[in-house]
């Protein structure tokens, strides 16, 4: 169910971006791969960094051709991207029009990044080799692994109210507070995290999804959590949205199960499916301006869309291919 191959997490820090466009959101797809891909191809451009300006009417690929990850938005300047590819933590200065790698030949396997809201030149990453830390925009990087049983790491979150960094691992989520010298055990332990969310409204809520165990819930600031797991049937979940306006509102992506919705805060959850053809979902992305109006990507089976807060799914784009990480930026101004 998890597939490792050279892929790419692009880190877009900045706003500003597009600011012409009528929408007020940009949306941002990540394409793994597609069985429809036809390598040396150049005028097929399947697979890479896709943008929409018109909530998903349309879709522009960026002119990047590699294996994508996933890839988040964050404040900072309008100009840097951050990306975690095979070969390492890349950085571009000009939309991504140019790159180069920050780490050196010893980090690999570069998963997921995180860039502190607070200080844009601080981003933690996770590697299959332990997570790194840079406080100098990737001048410089540091393997910060103490305190763990382990080096895998499969995702970071740093915490945009106070730096913490929160880990997550094949063992269980750890936490680090700018105080601490090493990693120190949450209570959630001896599960395999795939996924972190802080929550968009309520800072000190967090949310972690497993592989077969379900969603948890941290209230302290992910200190300690508790399983929520009432009405989920697919327990192996690869992404947690939040809808930013509707706090009690959430949206889980599971394996075989596709989407399930909460709106009562996580305390139950209830399957939405009509309209999908593929239950394996990787990646949701709420969309603030439009109430109602989600996007969930399939593995191998594209792009879906749905006006209805998930009640109802239509297929969007990306026919037959590996969605893999969704983001949305909300331009200044709006």
């Amino acid at each position: 169910m998890w597939t490792y191959k050279i892929l790419l997490l692009l880190l877009l820090a900045g706003t500003g971006v597009w600011e012409s466009a009528p929408a007020q959101e940009t949306i941002y797809m990540s394409v793994l791969s597609s069985r429809r891909h036809a390598w040396g191809k150049n005028d097929n451009p399947v697979i890479g960094l896709f943008v929409s300006k018109d909530a998903g009417k349309s879709w522009q690929h960026t002119g990047w051709r590699e294996y994508i990850r996933m890839f988040y938005t964050e404040a900072g300047s309008d100009d840097v991207l951050w990306s975690a590819c095979g070969n390492g933590v890349l950085r571009s200065t000009d939309h991504g029009t140019s790159w180069r790698v920050t780490t050196g030949w010893e980090v690999t396997e570069v998963l997921k990044l995180s860039v502190d809201a607070r200080n844009p030149k601080r981003v933690a990453a996770a590697t299959a080799y332990g997570p790194i830390l840079t406080t100098d925009g990737g001048s410089t990087w540091k393997f910060l692994l103490e305190g763990l049983p382990e080096r895998y790491a499969t995702d970071v979150c740093i915490d945009r109210t106070d730096g913490t960094l929160l880990l997550a691992t094949g063992t269980g989520v750890y936490r680090r507070a700018s105080s601490d010298t090493g990693w120190m055990p949450t209570t959630l332990q001896g599960k395999d995290i795939r996924v972190l969310t802080q929550h968009p409204a309520a800072p000190n809520i967090f949310w972690a999804g497993t592989e077969d165990d379900g969603v948890w819930k941290s209230a302290d600031g992910g200190k300690s959590w508790t399983v929520s797991n009432a009405g989920l049937d697919h327990r192996t979940v690869y992404v947690i949205a939040i809808d930013p306006k509707q706090p009690d509102t959430l949206y889980l992506g599971t394996y075989g199960g596709g989407v399930y919705r909460s709106d009562d805060g996580g305390k139950s959850w209830r399957q939405k499916l009509s309209g999908l053809s593929l239950l394996d979902i990787h990646a949701l992305a709420v969309i603030p301006s439009s109430p109602g109006m989600v996007f969930a990507g399939t593995l191998n089976g594209g792009l879906f869309k749905s006006t209805d807060a998930g009640e109802t799914w239509v297929f969007n784009s990306q026919e037959d291919a590996q969605v893999w990480g969704m983001s949305v930026q909300r331009r200044p101004g709006k």
